[in-house]
């Protein structure tokens, strides 16, 4: 019966580590341009884990006063956080990060420059010995 304690406890942290562990890492890299990043891979990283010792610590003490209810707890905080996605966070597949800013912008009623004019917009190609270079627009050819 030990064993099967042990691999359970094992499956709970793997499977944790591979599904929501990763979460706020993955939406800082959708959610923040690169000079930010950093930023905000330390604030959602440090949440995590805060979070993550918070659930590790009041557990115990809630399961004995709930007993077997403790869970609804989680139950409510999940539902509210479920909400909380589904009405806020973007939906970025297929879409660029100027995409999503201006997502967020039109509902904080708040103006970006257009940041879509970008790199790619100063650039033209010039055929160089018969390969393709990529070259500012303003050069002379």
């Amino acid at each position: 019966m030990r064993y099967i304690s042990v691999a359970c406890v094992v499956g709970i942290i793997a499977g944790f580590c591979i599904g929501p562990a990763g979460v706020p890492f993955l939406m800082t890299g959708e959610l923040f341009k690169q000079s930010h990043r950093p930023s905000a891979y330390i604030v959602g990283g440090s949440l995590n884990w805060m979070s993550n010792f918070a659930v590790g610590f009041v557990f115990p003490f809630l399961q004995m006063s709930a007993g077997a209810f403790c869970y609804l707890v989680f139950c409510v905080m999940c539902v509210g956080v479920a909400v909380y996605v589904y009405f806020i966070i973007p939906e970025t597949k297929n879409k660029t990060f100027v995409e999503i800013s201006q997502m967020f912008a039109s509902r904080n009623g708040c103006e970006i420059e257009n940041q879509a004019l970008t790199f790619a917009d100063h650039l033209s190609l010039k055929k160089m010995n018969g390969y393709g270079t990529v070259v500012p627009a303003d050069v002379e050819k």
